[in-house]
């Protein structure tokens, strides 16, 4: 049993159930010690960090690898440019965590006014070189004693994990969208059969980087609780193309039977 705080108790302390151990590392040698729990409230897994030490870096981005595998995440980002266009005409778009900016320079030829923010620094320069400065250093909570402009569209693409308090943060956000704006939520997602099957195994789990490890359903909720309503809900399955053949097809099987069952292994959810 362990006792830290869970979203649903807005903050405070309840009990988790121990989930996943990482314990005489072999694979994952740099997560040795992490605890998943499950809390026994709401069913939500956390990452629970043990006294020896090992600590969060939700500032930790992945510009670099953004810029090296640029190609890779254009065609990643398009279904979210596509929800963009189907949900906001035009206007203004944030990128809450925007890395390099691969995303908003996509959005940015489609003709929206585009703003980013990322606390990272190295991530930060690139998205400063590519946006300008439609760029912005630090966390939304930094952005606001700056500025305070409406949006019509805000974006978290793999961000809500990392942040300690998401709850606190989509306030933070829904006070500068638009009465006519969408928020789009991108995040890994547990509920699928990759997870059921490869658990502490699953390549999105990232235990440390990722406090929460969200289900689609869950978020739902959550973002039900604070007056958002799902407009639109999309998966997605990691295809795994460097694997050796029969891992594809072991892989390829599997993203199939989450198909079948409306899952994936990511989710993005369009909130209005």
């Amino acid at each position: 049993m362990i006792i830290s705080s869970c979203l649903c108790r807005a903050g405070k302390n309840s009990t988790f159930e121990k989930h996943i151990e990482y314990k005489s590392e072999r694979v994952f040698k740099h997560f040795e010690g992490i605890v998943i729990g499950k809390c026994s409230n709401c069913g939500i897994l956390k990452t629970i960090t043990p006294k020896s030490g090992i600590k969060f870096n939700p500032k930790q981005s992945r510009g670099e690898f953004y810029d090296v595998n640029k190609e890779k995440f254009v065609e990643l980002f398009k279904p979210i440019v596509q929800l963009v266009k189907q949900y906001v005409d035009s206007g203004s778009v944030l990128d809450v965590g925007c890395s390099s900016g691969i995303l908003l320079s996509l959005l940015q030829d489609e003709g929206f006014n585009v703003t980013g923010i990322e606390p990272n620094k190295a991530a930060f320069e690139k998205a400063r070189k590519r946006l300008g400065y439609k760029a912005f250093r630090g966390t939304l909570k930094d952005f606001l004693k700056r500025k305070r402009v409406k949006f019509d569209c805000i974006i978290y693409n793999h961000v809500l994990e990392h942040i300690a308090d998401p709850i606190g943060e989509i306030k933070l956000a829904k006070k500068i969208l638009k009465k006519t704006g969408v928020l789009i939520i991108g995040t890994p997602n547990t509920n699928n059969i990759i997870f059921y099957l490869r658990q502490k195994y699953w390549e999105p789990f990232m235990p440390n980087e990722h406090i929460w490890h969200f289900h689609s359903k869950y978020l739902i909720n959550l973002f039900k609780k604070l007056n958002f309503e799902v407009a639109d809900k999309l998966f997605f399955d990691d295809m795994r193309k460097d694997y050796p053949l029969i891992k594809r097809i072991y892989f390829s099987t599997l993203s199939t039977l989450n198909k079948i069952f409306n899952t994936g292994e990511a989710t993005l959810l369009v909130f209005k």
